[in-house]
């Protein structure tokens, strides 16, 4: 590199000397064209100038301070037997008619893996399944994914993890990782960030309002931020290239019972604007279903996301946004009657009859009569 560098101030000094000489040669009288060698001089001059500059440039670039390199202490394995396993609904089925099943805007649940107005579909979008596995010291998030980018082949959303440790329907981290083809767990793109002000969903938890708030406004953990630089990794998995996992370590989180929700999103994208429902009206989300006034998608696209769903709890079925609803009362069965009961009539029935058919018996006058209400 030095013998470069001289090389190059040696030729500025011969091309400005050979510029004075020259100078000096030419007629003094000012209309006189400037000759075609001084014309060339001049131009070897400029390039020479030129490139010497450069390799000062390229020179004070390699000197400067070497990259430090990242020390990582405790990295992820591979995630042992699924403690959880929430399936999804594959929108792989509907696509061709450019419409999906399951989106919920009231509930913050959107099943959108589409492009805004067009609505073709995007499989890297689109969560089928997630498993969540508790290792030592990480808990490790797959996605399988209905496929990969079609024209990258490797999942290229974002991909995130929103945790409720306080079950409130509010998230309380969000772990967030944009995909690339990486198979090694790395931290590029990864963040974990955090809701210092508990204003994610708004004034009101889950449902649509008015957003005052700024979402995941707190970074714990970033390229920039590495406090711990082990706290949180991606990458794509390496037995099933349409699969990305996540992992953060369990430390971090300051429950070991949650609720938590997944996110594929190619569209918005931004943890500031949690929850999206608040920060968009549904007219400007759009919708996927074709029998909504909203259809088809637009501002809220080319996004999956899921339901609350409980870890190591036991939901009681009222939580708004959650997976597990209450199931509806069961009725006993209709006694079976005797043969001969014919209940479309309580006239004429004898006592077990009219009883069986649930209509009232008086045992003084021996008839069967419908009881008030």
């Amino acid at each position: 590199m030095m013998r470069n560098k001289n090389s190059n101030w040696k030729l500025f000094g011969i091309a400005a000397l050979m510029l004075v000489v020259l100078a000096c040669s030419v007629s003094l009288n000012n209309d006189e064209e400037v000759s075609s060698a001084e014309q060339t001089l001049q131009a070897i001059y400029l390039e020479r100038t030129q490139t010497a500059e450069a390799s000062m440039d390229t020179s004070a670039e390699s000197e400067g301070p070497p990259a430090v390199e990242i020390e990582h202490t405790t990295l992820p394995g591979n995630p042992g037997k699924a403690d959880q396993i929430k399936d999804e609904i594959d929108t792989e089925n509907t696509a061709g008619s450019k419409s999906a099943l399951g989106d919920s805007f009231r509930l913050g649940n959107f099943e959108r893996p589409f492009t805004e107005t067009v609505m073709d579909y995007h499989p890297e979008t689109d969560i089928v399944r997630l498993l969540l596995s508790r290792g030592s010291d990480f808990y490790y998030f797959t996605f399988e994914l209905n496929g990969a980018d079609k024209d990258l082949n490797y999942p290229s959303a974002t991909y995130g993890i929103e945790i409720d440790t306080d079950y409130d329907g509010r998230g309380d981290y969000l772990l967030w990782a944009k995909g690339d083809s990486n198979t090694e767990w790395n931290i590029d793109d990864v963040m974990l960030l955090a809701d210092s002000n508990e204003d994610v969903g708004g004034a009101s938890a889950v449902v649509p309002d008015n957003n005052d708030g700024n979402g995941y406004d707190q970074v714990l953990f970033s390229i920039n931020d590495l406090n711990d630089p082990d706290s949180a990794w991606k990458r794509v998995d390496p037995t099933d290239g349409n699969n990305i996992q996540l992992a953060v370590k369990i430390g971090l989180i300051d429950n070991n019972r949650f609720y938590w929700k997944a996110w594929a999103d190619a569209g918005v994208a931004d943890p500031a604007m949690f929850d999206y429902n608040d920060s968009f009206s549904e007219s400007q989300a759009g919708s996927p279903n074709k029998n909504s006034s909203f259809y088809p998608i637009s501002g809220l696209n080319l996004m999956d996301s899921t339901c609350w769903i409980a870890y190591n709890l036991t939901p009681t079925g009222t939580e708004l946004g959650g997976c597990v609803g209450l199931q509806p009362t069961q009725q006993p069965p209709p006694p079976t009657l005797k043969p001969g009961c014919n209940c479309s009539t309580y006239v004429g029935l004898d006592q077990n009859c009219c009883i069986q058919c649930g209509f009232a018996w008086s045992s003084q006058s021996g008839v069967c009569y419908v009881p008030p209400k």
